[in-house]
């Protein structure tokens, strides 16, 4: 049977990940509820996780350190692609990476996330921790489902040779693809991650404070 005229052209992605900038805060907004409810429910201590680490100013270093690098990982993901690029609705495609972060992980940007969860998870008691790695880990694999099978019809063998190579979000030993030359532009990786990146760090440094305020 024909597709209608007004068919959804085959590139447009689902909703949730048009949306995925609004789906992440979303995705903070609910762990951080229902961690908070979680700890109360189960009698635990709303104390941050950070503080456990042996001492609240190396767990705090320990959070900060994995913001900032998830920050700064996005940032270098973003030089080698373009801020019309990272915030595009759709997925897209215009040469395979294979430079830079791209050389030891194929979704360097989606790692970056997973780190500044880890980072403000910390900042909450062991249930908010959970459910905010947990859930972004989770998102960010819905939207690396999205893109994997748009990439490898758009890229062919290319792709299929590099992800072979490549892992999915973890690097690991011995698995890097050779070095490209592929330009990047750290002014426009700043571009990209100004607003939702330092928009993080921002939330971070708050509730960081409050908690320390908190809990002296």
């Amino acid at each position: 049977m024909n597709p209608s005229s007004d068919a959804a052209p085959a590139d447009t992605a689902p909703w949730f990940y048009r949306k995925r900038f609004a789906v992440f805060g979303l995705t903070y907004g609910l762990a951080f509820f229902f961690g908070f409810l979680i700890a109360g429910l189960a009698g635990i201590a709303p104390v941050p996780v950070y503080r456990s680490l042996g001492s609240p100013v190396l767990g705090a270093s320990i959070a900060g350190l994995a913001v900032v690098a998830g920050f700064a990982l996005r940032v270098w993901a973003s030089s080698y692609l373009s801020s019309s690029i990272v915030w595009q609705a759709d997925p897209q495609s215009p040469q395979l990476r294979v430079s830079g972060p791209y050389r030891f992980t194929r979704n360097p940007l989606y790692l970056g996330n997973v780190l500044q969860a880890i980072g403000i998870g910390l900042v909450g008691p062991w249930p908010v921790l959970l459910l905010v790695t947990l859930s972004v880990t989770a998102f960010n694999y819905a939207l690396i489902f999205v893109e994997e099978p748009f990439l490898a019809a758009k890229l062919g063998n290319a792709y299929a040779h590099y992800r072979a190579t490549v892992p999915r979000l973890i690097p690991l030993p011995g698995k890097v693809a050779p070095a490209a030359v592929q330009p990047a532009s750290l002014r426009d990786g700043l571009r990209a991650e100004a607003t939702i990146g330092l928009f993080a760090l921002i939330i971070f440094a708050g509730m960081l404070a409050n908690a320390m305020w908190s809990h002296p």
